[in-house]
């Protein structure tokens, strides 16, 4: 069940069957165009998404992605961009700190997965990344103590973790959840769209907080001034 990264892209971002990017599917997904449900304020944490977006200090800057790409073999080019523009920052430019905030919409909502979800799905092979998610766990110990150049050090850790240690946020589209939920049910006998998509809100990853739709938080995160750059 592997679904490439352009076909997906391109049907959560439209919205369209799972039948229209070549999955085979019943009759009855065929017909049926994803639809979304539109969350209500009391339907997530709407309180701490705007503390998020009205925080952050002088310097912040939001990080849209779309497709979970990866850099290497375990590091998701999403956290080494954040990684490298925090240190540039906080290292090299004299300036104060960076605030950053990564929003995952599209495909890249399985980077806010936990494990479980991702064996049960085969989110792995689905979307040709690693077997876990082991682009979330941290590979230091996270003393922010750390020389900025040891290798083993937080500053040189390309996980969420170290994002997070650092002061970094992350918010997850509910809409590309739905989308994933509905491609992988169209493609999985037995399954649903409303039972993958519960198990993926169960499934959220700490750090990572669920906001209506992505698009729609990168268009708020500009507004209260956060610099905006795409993972492509």
């Amino acid at each position: 069940m592997s679904l490439s990264r352009k076909q997906f892209v391109s049907a959560t971002a439209l919205g369209i069957s799972a039948a229209a990017i070549g999955l085979e599917t019943t009759a009855e997904a065929q017909r049926a165009p994803v639809s979304f449900h539109i969350l209500k304020p009391t339907q997530y944490d709407r309180a701490a998404m705007l503390r998020t977006l009205k925080g952050g200090g002088a310097h912040k800057q939001v990080f849209q992605s779309v497709s979970p790409l990866v850099a290497a073999p375990g590091i998701a080019s999403l956290y080494i961009h954040m990684q490298n523009s925090m240190n540039a920052y906080q290292f090299s430019l004299g300036t104060s700190k960076l605030s950053t905030l990564g929003v995952v919409l599209g495909s890249s909502i399985i980077l806010a997965l936990n494990d479980n979800a991702w064996t049960k799905y085969g989110i792995g092979q689905a979307f040709n990344v690693d077997a876990t998610n082991d682009y979330y766990k941290a590979t230091s110990n996270l003393n922010l103590s750390a020389a900025p150049d040891d290798p083993n050090g937080v500053y040189q850790d390309w996980s969420a973790q170290a994002v997070l240690k650092r002061g970094g946020r992350f918010f997850v589209c509910h809409n590309a959840m739905t989308a994933v939920a509905f491609v992988l049910s169209s493609k999985m006998p037995g399954t649903t769209l409303a039972g993958i998509l519960a198990d993926f809100e169960k499934s959220v990853l700490p750090g990572f907080l669920v906001v209506p739709a992505g698009v729609a938080a990168i268009q708020q995160a500009q507004e209260y001034g956060w610099k905006p750059f795409p993972i492509i």
